[in-house]
């Protein structure tokens, strides 16, 4: 009689083998996997430190995306990109939300990455003894327009009972305020940081840094065009890479602080100067819908833009994205999405 066991046996090793080998070819497939191309508009300054930590510690590897940063200066410039198509991605202010709000109704914010109620700040020249904003009164004062540095300023003058009439506007992009302000030919500028800290390391006590903390918070955002459903995949995947990133720098602070001084070129003084000020922390909250409902209010209020009232802010941020890395960080209404 024949004994047909062992060739079974052999048989079934045989395809199980065999099936081994499709299922790890399967899987390296689904890992190896095309990744999207993406372009991201970065503002050079500490509060894109979620975006440059991502970089120095390949945070984006295990996702879905391809990264490659512009580095631009403010958050204006990063908006602009994104509309013109330049970019995929761009990181802004609220501020910068609110104002295009009135005019640009295409784009969306998928995630704060970062806020600070510190980063905005009023100097003046020491010699001038300018001791609050009351005192700027009739004086010409700059700021870069359409940005947090403007609603910061209109928030000070109305604390004082004035308004941006009740002054000398001068606008440009914060180098160039630098330089207006250490010729002489402005009186006070409203800037971001790294230039705060830039202008006092460069004048030191011929400045006054006035204490502003906790008018107003600034965060950065995430922006994109309005989104399909793959422009929102690409956008969970960027923010699954900022996600590692942050949990990175609360837990390496250090080693996080040094990727940015490397990064942007600056003294560890500054660093430890701005750095607490900075909440690093994924959100899309009811903050976020307020500041940018009252900085347009704002901007319609003072005619500062051609509109008749303020869009409803919740258009403004798209949550999908989100709510797929981190449910517990989206804090908003719920929205309604074409197709959904």
């Amino acid at each position: 009689m024949l004994n047909l066991k062992y060739p079974l046996v052999s048989s079934i090793t045989l395809l199980i083998i065999l099936g081994l080998g499709i299922l790890s070819f399967n899987l390296q497939s689904f890992w190896h996997q095309d990744k999207y191309s993406v372009i991201i508009a970065v503002s050079k300054t500490p509060l894109s430190t979620p975006f440059y930590i991502a970089k120095a510690i390949n945070a984006f590897d295990d996702t879905c995306v391809r990264v490659k940063y512009e580095q631009v200066i403010g958050g204006k410039s990063a908006f602009d990109k994104v509309m013109s198509g330049e970019v995929d991605f761009g990181t802004s202010s609220d501020s910068v939300i609110a104002f295009q709000s009135l005019t640009t109704p295409s784009f969306v914010s998928h995630a704060m990455f970062v806020q600070s109620d510190n980063d905005v700040k009023l100097i003046t020249h020491s010699a001038d003894n300018i001791k609050s904003a009351l005192d700027l009164k009739g004086k010409k004062v700059a700021v870069t327009q359409g940005t947090a540095s403007e609603y910061l300023l209109s928030t000070l003058l109305a604390i004082e009972g004035l308004t941006m009439a009740d002054v000398k506007l001068y606008y440009d992009k914060p180098p160039q305020l630098l330089q207006a302000f250490s010729r002489d030919e402005v009186d006070a500028i409203v800037s971001w940081e790294p230039f705060v800290f830039q202008l006092l390391q460069a004048l030191d006590k011929k400045i006054k840094i006035h204490d502003t903390k906790s008018l107003s918070t600034l965060s950065f955002n995430l922006i994109s065009q309005t989104a399909d459903s793959q422009g929102v995949e690409k956008a969970k995947c960027v923010i699954q890479g900022l996600q590692t990133a942050i949990h990175y720098i609360a837990s390496h602070p250090q080693a996080a602080k040094k990727i940015v001084i490397d990064e942007l070129n600056l003294d560890p003084a500054f660093i430890d100067w701005v750095w607490p000020d900075y909440i690093f922390k994924l959100g899309l909250n009811q903050s976020l819908i307020l500041n940018i409902r009252s900085q347009a209010l704002w901007v319609v209020e003072t005619q500062m833009r051609v509109s008749n009232s303020a869009p409803n802010s919740l258009r403004f941020v798209d949550s999908r994205a989100l709510l797929q890395v981190d449910p517990g960080a989206v804090d908003i209404p719920l929205q309604i999405f074409p197709g959904k």
